[in-house]
């Protein structure tokens, strides 16, 4: 069972989002927040597994309590929610430490499935949010431009993570299974010495292999 608490200040969209990630049997939503101090209150009293974070939210906003629950309990999973994916807020979220990013306007179906990736400790940059910050800021990820030996599934494969793809997506499109898609992804990483998908984005941007 993934234990929920969801942080923020719309009624509507609160229990919206509540029976949207009850329908699914494996999630149960264990507190409702209002503004970042109560989520931070919450947490010292319930001990989620993952949040559910606005940004906007009053008193103390999402990023400020991230933060703050990132450095006191960190292994308490976080994913920022935005009406909007632009660069400023993915940059601020990385630098908070969360561990996804993701708009309202994401369906059950994948709002369900960024959950439990993000619960197993993927990191979910809804779509274009994690190609854009990538592809702007592949300058502070990486050196300089080098000559480069990569297949073409494997320029596939990175565009179609920096599209947002799942494992199980690519893994659909290119008939590969999820297991070899995720070792392709590690010996990249491997490889060019990065520590994530969004430094093997930004790697490849900078690179010009996407």
């Amino acid at each position: 069972m993934i234990n929920i608490i969801i942080a923020e200040d719309m009624h509507m969209l609160r229990d919206s989002l509540k029976f949207m990630i009850e329908s699914d049997p494996d999630m149960k939503v264990i507190g409702l927040a209002q503004n970042g101090k109560e989520v931070v209150r919450l947490c010292e009293n319930e001990k989620p597994d993952l949040i559910i974070m606005d940004i906007k939210m009053p008193e103390m906003d999402g990023f400020e309590a991230t933060k703050y629950i990132k450095e006191k309990y960190g292994k308490i999973k976080i994913m920022i929610l935005s009406t909007f994916n632009d660069e400023e807020s993915v940059s601020k979220a990385l630098k908070y430490g969360a561990d996804g990013f993701i708009t309202k306007d994401l369906g059950v179906l994948e709002l369900q499935q960024a959950i439990k990736s993000v619960y197993l400790g993927l990191r979910i940059f809804q779509n274009e949010a994690l190609s854009n910050f990538a592809k702007k800021n592949s300058e502070m990820l990486v050196g300089n431009t080098v000559d480069i030996n990569i297949s073409d599934k494997e320029k596939l494969v990175i565009k179609l993570i920096a599209d947002g793809k799942s494992y199980k997506e690519i893994g659909s499109i290119l008939h590969l299974s999820e297991g070899t898609i995720r070792n392709m992804l590690y010996n990249l990483l491997g490889r060019f010495n990065l520590n994530d998908r969004i430094q093997l984005v930004a790697f490849a941007a900078k690179n010009r292999i996407i």
